[in-house]
């Protein structure tokens, strides 16, 4: 895996170089630069981790309700104490909860990634310092493994230098600190420097530097941080909460848009500065934000199950994050989906719906408005739970303030992100053919 990830990056480094522009100043977007006809908009392609593990179902259902909730479900917590394997993973964290009486969420924690399966390569510093991050769109943390990272805490990421960067300016007394819903955390320092994306950049971006990471993130070597597209409220930063790259660049953008053309099973791209039609079908439809802060929260208008099912005004708030793998819906949603899969049953040993593996799913139909994006059914199906049951990636969002449209529903949908006019756009695209 190492090795197949070493010639990746040499192969993007190459093709990064290539690419670069010689006109002042380095062919970029960016603020204080005039604009040019060229340097308005970009596309960038995801790089895969050919090691890849997928986050087993139950895991991801926990650490998902540990980010947004104040406190675990009951059944989740039954099911951690009945089940070994989550028991020894998540008991040790309910009973720190339980003494210290969860005093609420932390707005915009990005998800614990261990083996993450995409990454987008980011230059910081002057000269540029090539690494490779986690895009998600559920945090406002721009963070990254750097050489102030306690160094056995490091295993093999790429480390930014701030002392090699002659742009680099260190924030005094300004701190971070993210702890997970798994025990995992990171907390450091914080620098201004210069940050490029594709063909963007912002001069004095907030680079969130790691001193202490635990084992279960620097574990995973393939990703050297996160780079947070959220909303800027939602920043960690104290005393001083700072802005994500996307308010910050914005305003030099041909349009103040990036779109995230997510695929099953394969590795995607977004799109920054431009929306690309033929990535999708149809028009988009878009909702608008509310006023939620920290999120990209919109209203979800209703639901459907399979093509020929009847459609159901069922309005809920629901956030756009792709940095949680399920799709999270109120109970009636789940309820109303499985009982149209013979065999589908609360599974307690886990805390999730369960269903055999041998039952073809139906769609998944959701409502912005009068559009209606499709789910898959085969999309839906997140792998194997035990003997012939499978876990599906429809599960319940009990105890969670809202919904979340995550990995399942994305990679089925182009999804733009309006920053300008604070709404988020769906199109329905041509699916990965069923493997």
């Amino acid at each position: 895996m190492k090795a197949a990830f070493v010639s990746c990056i040499v192969a993007h480094l190459v093709a990064l170089a290539q690419a670069a522009p010689t006109d002042n100043p380095n062919g970029l977007v960016g603020k204080n630069v005039n604009r040019g006809p060229e340097s308005q908009a970009f596309s960038l392609n995801q790089i895969h981790n050919e090691g890849f593990r997928p986050l087993d179902a139950p895991s991801a259902l926990i650490r998902a309700h540990f980010k947004y909730s104040d406190a675990l479900p009951q059944h989740l917590r039954n099911a951690i104490e009945m089940n070994p394997d989550l028991r020894s993973r998540f008991r040790s964290l309910l009973l720190a909860a339980d003494e210290q009486g969860q005093n609420g969420t932390v707005a915009a924690y990005p998800t614990p990634w261990f083996d993450t399966q995409y990454v987008v390569p980011v230059s910081i510093g002057t000269p540029p310092q090539v690494t490779y991050l986690n895009l998600d769109t559920g945090s406002a943390d721009f963070w990254t493994f750097t050489t102030d990272t306690y160094q056995p805490q490091v295993q093999g990421q790429i480390l930014y230098d701030p002392e090699a960067s002659n742009t680099s300016q260190p924030q005094t007394g300004e701190r971070w600190s993210i702890r997970y819903g798994d025990g995992a955390y990171a907390a450091g320092i914080v620098y201004r420097d210069r940050v490029q994306l594709g063909r963007t950049f912002v001069d004095q971006q907030a680079v969130q530097s790691a001193i202490q990471v635990s084992y279960a993130i620097s574990s995973d070597s393939f990703s050297s941080g996160i780079m947070g597209m959220a909303r800027s409220d939602g920043n960690t930063v104290r005393p001083t909460p700072q802005k994500t790259y996307i308010d910050n660049v914005k305003d030099s953008l041909e349009e103040p848009v990036f779109t995230a053309n997510l695929l099953k099973g394969m590795p995607g791209n977004y799109d920054f500065g431009y929306i690309d039609e033929s990535l999708y079908n149809g028009s988009i439809e878009y909702a608008n934000v509310t006023d939620m802060p920290s999120y990209w929260h919109i209203n979800v208008s209703g639901f459907q199950v399979g093509s020929n099912g009847t459609y159901q005004d069922d309005t809920f708030g629901a956030i756009v994050d792709t940095g949680t793998t399920l799709l999270l819906v109120p109970e009636e949603v789940v309820s109303g989906y499985y009982s149209q899969v013979p065999g589908a049953r609360y599974n307690r040993n886990y805390g999730m719906i369960t269903y055999p593996c041998e039952a073809r799913l139906p769609d998944f139909v959701f409502g912005i408005g009068d559009y209606r994006g499709v789910v898959p059914g085969y999309y839906i199906n997140y792998g194997g739970a035990e003997e012939s049951s499978c876990f599906g990636g429809i599960q319940s969002s009990e105890g969670i303030p809202f919904a979340v449209l995550g990995d399942v529903l994305l990679k089925a949908q182009f999804v733009v992100f309006d920053a300008g006019r604070n709404r988020v756009g769906f199109a329905n695209k041509d699916p990965v053919p069923e493997s």
